[in-house]
């Protein structure tokens, strides 16, 4: 694999990503994700009022926790809580704002750094997403599909 194989032309440019300041809601970044369903992204860059970023929100947390609480009952009453959760209107989580729900994010790589840690990283902290930086301000991302294809491309020629 070439000894210069970095982030930059590999990554999402931060502009094509969803991303949204910490203070929206729930719902709000239930739309965006939804808009975002044709590109496949599967989460949200979440940022504080200075425009660094302090955590990430994926579709997995917001089921989680917009789901009803059902830890205690059998797999096939699941279907007819979701229902009856759904039909009374118990959304109120939905205006809630993402911070009480984003995972914090403190793994970020820069724009220089080759693929392979990438992938390290990304194996280490079982995340398929990791922020790019450059000169101390988020650019863009690196998804692991990406990585898994660089890699295997090279593999498969070699």
């Amino acid at each position: 694999m070439a000894k210069t194989k970095n982030l930059k032309g590999l990554m999402i440019p931060i502009t094509d990503y969803p991303h949204m300041p910490y203070w929206a809601t729930l719902e709000e970044a239930i739309v965006l994700l939804n808009f975002s369903y044709e590109t496949a992204h599967e989460t949200i860059l979440v940022f504080d009022a200075s425009y660094r970023l302090i955590g990430v929100l994926d579709q997995k947390e917001i089921i989680r926790d917009i789901q009803p609480k059902f830890e205690n009952l059998s797999p096939e009453k699941v279907p007819d809580k979701w229902k009856e959760f759904l039909s009374t209107g118990n959304l109120k989580e939905l205006k809630r704002p993402i911070k009480d729900f984003m995972k914090p994010f403190n793994i970020i790589l820069d724009v220089e750094d080759h693929l392979l840690k990438a992938a390290h990283l990304m194996l280490k902290h079982n995340t398929n997403l990791l922020p790019v930086m450059q000169a101390g301000t988020v650019v863009g991302t690196v998804k692991m599909h990406d990585i898994f294809h660089q890699i295997t491309t090279y593999i498969l020629k070699s």
